[in-house]
């Protein structure tokens, strides 16, 4: 889950007078809400609610912190500018199940993964999951574009792409060029900062769904992943139109009984076309593509299940009632049992 807005906060900094931080954010990402301290556990606390909570201290001894943020959280995901003013060190960090999108504007940025270290600057962005982020260490004079975005909206995304539920987990190379003769996600992150920009708060809300949809989009066509090869855009392999309409009657409807006879009626063609159909450009068929949407919801619920709730319940509330199968299948396609999964809470 991505971290949530908080009300505006200042802490012990200059107050409304944002424009005396170096880079001040107002200046950044005009409209959105500023958050300012000089106190090290402040803004610890803050930056921590609003991203994935984290040790944070300072690296030269005697140095202030001079820590701002700009944030807005939207509806696919937050957008936000920040420094901390101060050489610090980030540890302790924990997964949020979410994509960190991260751009220095000034200064540098090292960032340790599971995966090996990226030195981030202006030249290269940093593309890394939480679950994987172990580390960070902030130039004093690092100024940094964030964008965050929940891994449930990535999966979505990349599932109405590819026409299928994603078998594996989506990874993404942690480096990302970024140069004006490059064309990625961060220039819709420019044109939303300009969208968030307009005076008494006028942003057309439309007009952000749309730029938050193609941010993601974007991400996923253009910046190498283990998806790539799928998600690149295939023109001469558009599926028909009766296939894509059952599709979006399966995400739609996955909760609910769903016989062939339905899907035929709603893909309005006969059974044979509608299974051809899926075969020549799903390489599946209707229904098992039902199992998968059932599946990934499943895992959703796994992620995100109450205190006490079982991997039966949730089993059966998504259509599967031979528990044993549904674990084979369930491991088959995510490389955990269920129960695994449901685990990883504790």
């Amino acid at each position: 889950m991505t971290g949530g807005s908080h009300p505006v906060a200042r802490g012990s900094g200059p107050g409304e007078n944002a424009s005396a931080w170096p880079h001040g954010p107002v200046d950044l990402l005009p409209g959105a809400m500023v958050f300012a301290s000089r106190d090290l556990y402040e803004a610890r606390d803050y930056f921590s609610r609003t991203y994935c909570p984290h040790n944070l201290q300072l690296t030269r001894r005697g140095e202030g912190l001079d820590a701002w943020l700009n944030h807005r959280r939207l509806g696919k995901l937050g957008i936000g500018v920040m420094a901390y003013g101060a050489d610090v060190a980030i540890e302790g960090i924990e997964d949020e199940d979410m994509l960190l999108l991260m751009h220095p504007l000034s200064g540098m940025a090292e960032i340790g993964t599971a995966r090996g270290t990226v030195n981030s600057d202006a030249r290269y962005a940093s593309v890394v999951d939480t679950g994987e982020l172990r580390r960070m260490r902030w130039s004093a004079d690092c100024v940094q574009r964030v964008v965050q975005i929940g891994n449930a909206v990535l999966d979505h995304h990349a599932m109405m792409l590819m026409g299928r539920p994603l078998s594996q987990k989506l990874r993404f190379a942690p480096e990302m060029p970024v140069a004006p003769d490059l064309v990625n996600c961060w220039h819709y992150a420019s044109l939303l900062g300009m969208e968030l920009s307009v005076p008494g708060g006028g942003a057309n809300r439309a007009v952000l769904d749309s730029l938050e949809t193609l941010f993601v989009l974007k991400l996923l066509e253009s910046h190498p992943n283990n998806y790539s090869e799928q998600l690149k855009p295939q023109p001469c392999k558009i599926a028909p139109h009766h296939v894509r309409r059952v599709e979006q009657f399966i995400i739609a409807h996955a909760d609910q009984a769903i016989t062939l006879e339905q899907l035929v009626e709603v893909g309005g063609v006969s059974a044979r076309a509608l299974f051809d159909g899926f075969r020549r450009f799903r390489g599946t068929s209707p229904m098992a593509f039902l199992k998968s949407v059932r599946l990934e919801r499943a895992r959703d619920d796994l992620r995100n299940a109450a205190p006490g709730e079982s991997v039966t319940v949730i089993a059966c509330r998504w259509g599967f009632y031979q528990f044993g199968r549904f674990a084979a299948q369930y491991k088959r396609m995510f490389g955990e049992l269920p129960s695994e999964t449901l685990r990883q809470l504790n």
